[in-house]
């Protein structure tokens, strides 16, 4: 009986080694995680239209509103809220860009009524010049998705050269007229001041304060924009 019990220990302990030597032999060092670090933008040529910088802005702030062209109910099947969905975009079957043609292209055809359908509509407001340029430039240079960055310049500006085209470009086609959002006016220097002097238009455009993050949509303004706004607000928004 004693012999038996000293197998038993014996079989017991070598069972022992055999498991502990069988889950070593499973563990191993955990797979080390990739992080990727996205690639730096390039500097911004001074005579290049990039789609982040000089085309979406104004799509998302005049054309990818409620109602109209955003990718909720988009009017016309015409989604302009993204890249994707702008070059997805047809009517009657074609494509709106055809890159390289802007002359055919729809998205360009219509601010000039060659189709006799004027965009954005009567009453709505309507792209900036300098917005309607960049588009057709854009389109022209083959229509891609690019990104810049370093364009602004943060120590020599003023609000009729640099702040206010700066509010068109992003804000304005969202709060004009009739069709304002949220009852806020950003179509002239006094509604601008206005929503400087509440503190929401500098905490809009950081989405600071519990402040909902203005512009919506895909769009942010680039931060040496946000600068710039920064220090015309911090040298008291001044008319100049």
């Amino acid at each position: 009986m004693h012999i038996n019990k000293i197998k038993y220990t014996i079989a017991l302990f070598c069972l022992t080694i055999s498991v502990f030597f069988a889950v070593s032999s499973c563990t191993h060092e955990p797979d080390k995680v990739e992080i990727k670090v996205p690639e730096p933008l390039p500097a911004c040529e001074p005579n290049k239209v990039y789609f982040v910088n000089d085309v979406m802005p104004y799509l998302n702030s005049t054309c990818a509103v409620p109602g109209c062209h955003d990718n909720k109910g988009p009017a016309a099947y015409i989604d302009l809220s993204s890249y994707d969905a702008i070059m997805n975009s047809k009517v009657r079957g074609v494509n709106i860009i055809k890159p390289g043609d802007p002359l055919n292209s729809k998205i360009c055809r219509v601010f000039f009524l060659l189709d006799l359908v004027p965009m954005p509509p009567p009453f709505n407001y309507g792209i900036p010049p300098q917005g309607r340029d960049n588009i057709i430039k854009w389109v022209q240079d083959s229509a891609r998705n690019t990104a810049c960055e370093g364009r602004c310049d943060t120590l020599n500006y003023t609000f009729r050269r640099n702040i206010g085209p700066l509010i068109n470009k992003y804000c304005t086609g969202c709060h004009y007229g009739n069709y304002n959002s949220g009852n806020v006016l950003l179509s002239s220097y006094r509604e601008i001041k206005a929503m400087v002097d509440s503190n929401k238009l500098y905490q809009s455009i950081t989405a600071t304060e519990g402040v909902l993050k203005m512009p919506t949509g895909v769009v942010s303004m680039q931060p040496c924009e946000i600068i710039q706004i920064r220090k015309w607000i911090e040298d008291g928004a001044p008319n100049n």
